[in-house]
């Protein structure tokens, strides 16, 4: 893949359509690796198409990754604090019933 930006202030802009052509002649890719010479046989392509791509630029533009991040962090929080809350159940639980019991030897 070649991604090619030309900078310049507007001006410049009926210039560079005038060279567009010798610029591109200037590319050149290595052989083997054009686009023509994809061969489905030997050569990967991804499981994803443009749809998904546009998605994921969607989803990443929209915050929705950091979001989700913040999410499983608040999960890992709340899980924490369960658990805390279930042994400190178990624990009363367990002084109640040994209360009882020396209550009811004395």
């Amino acid at each position: 893949m070649l991604n090619l930006n030309v900078i310049a202030g507007m001006e410049a802009l009926p210039l560079i359509d005038r060279q567009n052509a010798e610029l591109l002649s200037m590319v050149s890719f290595n052989q083997g690796n054009l686009y023509k010479e994809f061969n489905p046989s030997v050569d990967e392509a991804a499981a994803y198409g443009i749809a998904g791509l546009v998605a994921g630029g969607v989803l990443t533009k929209t915050g929705f990754f950091k979001g989700l991040l913040a999410l499983l962090l608040a999960s890992k929080k709340l899980g924490a604090v369960a658990v805390f809350a279930f042994f400190a159940a178990l624990w009363g639980g367990l002084k109640a019933i040994f209360r009882r019991r020396r209550m009811a030897s004395a």
